[in-house]
């Protein structure tokens, strides 16, 4: 409340209106600042003023501080976010259980170091595991490694982490049960779960950086989450030269202070293997964070594989009901090749990608011809995922192939694709070239159908928001329309990577 202005006067005009007159008379009272109701009304407001103020001190006395005057330097002070207010590693009587969904072929590494950093602070990790339908089997050693009971029972822990291994394509965190609020990808649930560490931690980024840190450190967590998790080679090699220039200056990522950038990159390094040869400094760096970790080179192998199968597989028969795969360690086709016959069917096709350790779902459906009977079939059947749309198409001068694949709602114009591709026009291919080199019939057209083409005939067109780990599957039909089949943004791109044929990743509006 500001205090009221000082009053010179107040003038109040009375229009008198007399009988008979064609004409009005004001007459004016003037009445100074010291009369008897300015007084009264000043008295009134000091009044109030003292009960604010008073007020105010019993609020600063329960708060146990008092309001602090900004100062000159407090750009330079760390930018506390909402979630540095208050730390869920207060003491409590109930256990704060964080339930995370992992598949065994991509361990999150990350919840070994950050459980044993999270005991160091003083909040020792009740870890346990279990093994979900979808998956047959877990290495137990990989599983050894995520289970720890520090304090005994389950109750007397205040923390827990429980790791269900399961046929998912990235790690998941479920936040609220009862509203299936779900967190995806391990970067996210590391950014979620920094912020259970003490306030001064240096592993509670956004509590104790400025907001140049914070920002540079969520930019280096989203650039390894797109080049190690769904990058292919060569993105991942240019991300070790980039940690090797920064590790040349400090031993750690963001200074000479262990954080939470180097525990996502020393996981994703771990889980893609490419520890192995790496630079010198990062190598350096790496075996630090093993240590840290607890974890010796012993446990470099120990990523769930699946038993050696005792007999070859069988064509499976089509069923109405919806299967996920089991991934297998041995392959039963020697480096993904394709079967002797010219081209593979819907059976093949599964045996091929098991091969390639890829897991996937796949549900059969109505033959269906177009994306509204698409759309319709996939929405009676309940198929999670971007569904994709895909074109068979050729250069209409140089005779070139093109399988374009977009998702399902994008629109696609074949005189924008043409320019995006560097060619003068594009139009549909003939069905005679589409059975002949990637054995399928119209209707059909799926990415899948690239192992077919053996010469490389083929160029690859992609939606990129497929390649987006935020999707749990991207599907296509099984060479066959009578069906539709999911993977992993990052499954998808292994498998274009197998087949050996050029990806272009286009851009729809």
């Amino acid at each position: 409340m500001y205090k009221m202005p000082v009053i010179n006067k107040m003038v109040f005009e009375d229009v008198e209106t007399r009988a008979n007159t064609t004409t009005n008379t004001t007459t004016t009272t003037t009445v100074t600042q010291n009369g008897p109701n300015v007084a009264a009304l000043e008295a009134r407001q000091e009044a109030v003023l003292a009960r604010l103020r008073s007020l105010k001190a019993q609020l600063d006395q329960v708060k146990g501080n008092k309001v602090a005057t900004t100062s000159p330097s407090a750009s330079a002070t760390p930018a506390v976010g909402a979630a540095a207010h208050a730390s869920p590693l207060k003491k409590s009587t109930t256990v704060h259980d964080l339930v995370i969904s992992a598949n065994p072929s991509q361990p999150p590494y990350s919840l070994v170091l950050l459980r044993k950093l999270l005991r160091d602070a003083g909040s020792p990790v009740y870890s346990t595991t279990h093994v979900h339908s979808t998956v047959r089997e877990v290495n137990e050693r990989l599983s050894s490694i995520f289970m720890d009971q520090p304090l005994d029972e389950r109750r007397n822990h205040t923390l827990a982490f429980t790791l269900h291994w399961k046929d998912v394509s990235s790690p998941t965190l479920m936040v609220n049960p009862l509203r299936q609020t779900q967190i995806f990808s391990e970067v996210n649930i590391v950014r979620y779960i920094s912020r259970l560490f003490p306030l001064a931690s240096p592993y509670n980024y956004e509590a104790t950086g400025t907001f140049t840190t914070i920002t540079e450190t969520d930019q280096l967590l989203d650039q390894l989450e797109q080049k190690l998790v769904v990058g292919d080679n060569k993105q991942r090699q240019s991300v070790l030269r980039l940690l090797n220039g920064r590790l040349g200056k400090n031993s750690f990522l963001m200074g000479n202070t262990c954080g939470v950038v180097d525990i996502v990159a020393w996981s994703l390094m771990k889980q893609c293997d490419l520890h192995v040869g790496a630079p010198n400094n990062v190598a350096r760096w790496y075996k630090t964070l093993n240590s840290l970790a607890g974890m010796d080179s012993e446990m470099e192998t120990t990523k769930s594989k699946e038993p050696p199968r005792a007999e070859k597989l069988k064509p499976q028969k089509v069923s109405t009901e919806r299967k996920i795969s089991e991934p297998v360690a041995n392959p039963v086709t020697v480096n993904g090749e394709i079967p002797k016959k010219k081209h593979m069917d819907r059976a093949d096709l599964e045996s091929y990608l098991k091969g390639l350790g890829i897991a996937y779902q796949v549900t059969d459906h109505e033959e269906v011809f177009n994306v509204e009977a698409l759309m319709k079939a996939v929405t009676e059947k309940n198929i999670p995922g971007l569904h994709m749309k895909n074109l068979f198409l050729k250069d209409k001068k140089k005779k070139d192939l093109y399988l374009l694949s977009a998702r399902h709602n994008a629109e696609v114009k074949l005189n924008d694709v043409a320019k995006q591709v560097g060619v003068k026009e594009l139009r549909f291919a003939d069905e005679s070239v589409m059975q002949e080199v990637i054995g399928v019939a119209q209707g059909c057209v799926t990415p899948f159908a690239l192992a077919n083409d053996k010469e490389h005939k083929v160029t690859m067109l992609l939606d990129l928001v497929a390649l987006e780990p935020s999707h749990l599957y991207v599907n296509f039909h099984p060479l066959t329309n009578s069906a539709t089949m999911g993977v992993s943004p990052k499954d998808l791109h292994r498998f274009l990577e197998a087949t050996g044929h050029e990806l272009k990743l286009l851009n729809f509006t």
